[in-house]
């Protein structure tokens, strides 16, 4: 098995089991409203968990701010 095919499926086992895990805190969350905080840290978690992990994109001021000084060097 080559490596993106690995890591493909190392990516799908974990979103799948993250998927699983919040499916099972959104009923607790609807029996227990103790546990919408729970849910919502673990969100929040995630989402930041996710941003250090993802390639870094460029800022878009910084992608706008190239594309003028290019324009600007053509004439």
């Amino acid at each position: 098995m080559s490596r993106v095919k690995r890591q493909d499926e190392v990516l799908h086992l974990v979103a799948g089991a993250a998927d699983l895990i919040a499916e099972r805190l959104r009923g607790a969350a609807r029996l227990l409203p103790a546990l919408t905080e729970v849910r919502e840290e673990l969100r929040a978690r995630g989402e930041l968990a996710l941003k250090r992990a993802a390639p870094a994109s460029e800022a878009h001021m910084e992608i706008l701010a190239r594309r003028a000084v290019e324009r600007h060097s053509r004439g």
